[in-house]
């Protein structure tokens, strides 16, 4: 998602000298509070993986034995496997974190410009409404309100933007490249229980490995499918303000650009 420029009519007004003081304190409030939600997130994915590696003491042992004697457990186990593939592959490992991080970036490049003489007669950043169950979270009744979009663009701006609309407007193709990761998380959680054999474990390390390869192959090539070839246009507006249709349309339309720019290159 980027930035276009805003039309005649729909410029904002200036900031007051109120607002250009205060700015940068409240930009750097809502920074710092999209950090620690980053950072429990960040917790939740690869956090864990580090703290039962580091403090060892991890056991499978008597939550196995629990689980065969107890069948009903043990389907209930079953049926959870998949429940955490699906919550911490897309989920925890991709959707949440850039749902996060970019945010609070994107609040401490507007704490600089706020501080900035260039960026002082203007606004630093809008939000835009974008529909019901477009984006993440629990439904909500009427349309939901991204915010922290910048104004004024940039090449930081628009590479943080990206991650900001794959975590707030997720899209199929990323979700089916991140289960693998999920799966890796779960096979690399039991492969550091300390009573797991080493050959086991090893196996299991590695295949988790995999599958986090994996992920990155394919998640690789869901970025470029939605991404590449999408820059704003004053005519059409931001990526944000296409439905699927016109940006499947934009799509195509840039790429037949791109084959004609290669055919007559190569003619030459």
């Amino acid at each position: 998602m980027t930035s276009a420029p805003a039309k005649a009519d729909d410029t904002p007004r200036p900031p007051g000298t109120a607002a250009r003081v205060l700015r940068p304190f409240g930009y750097l409030l809502v920074g710092l509070v999209w950090t620690v939600i980053a950072l429990v997130v960040l917790g939740l994915g690869p956090g864990i993986l580090v703290f039962v590696a580091v403090d060892g003491t991890m056991e499978l042992g008597g939550i196995w034995a629990g689980l065969v004697e107890q069948p009903s457990e043990m389907v209930a186990f079953l049926l959870v496997i998949p429940l955490v593939v699906v919550l911490w592959g897309p989920g925890v490992l991709w959707y949440l974190p850039a749902a996060s991080w970019p945010l609070a970036l994107l609040s401490y490049v507007y704490v600089g410009r706020s501080l900035s003489p260039g960026f002082a007669q203007e606004r630093l950043s809008r939000t835009t409404r974008v529909g019901r169950g477009r984006t993440i979270g629990l439904p909500t009744v009427g349309g939901v309100a991204l915010s922290l979009q910048p104004v004024r663009e940039s090449a930081v701006t628009r590479f943080l933007m990206r991650f900001y609309v794959s975590g707030w407007l997720p899209d199929g193709h990323m979700f089916l490249a991140m289960l693998p990761a999920g799966g890796g998380w779960l096979l690399a959680l039991v492969g550091l229980a300390r009573d797991v054999p080493a050959g086991a474990r090893v196996v299991l390390l590695v295949v988790a490995a995999a599958l986090v390869a994996w992920s990155v192959v394919l998640g690789r090539r869901a970025w470029r499918r939605r991404f590449d070839g999408e820059p704003a246009t004053t005519e059409r507006g931001s990526v944000t303000d296409l439905s699927p249709s016109e940006r499947k349309a934009r799509r195509a339309e840039l790429t037949a650009r791109r084959d004609a720019r290669l055919r007559r290159s190569s003619g030459r």
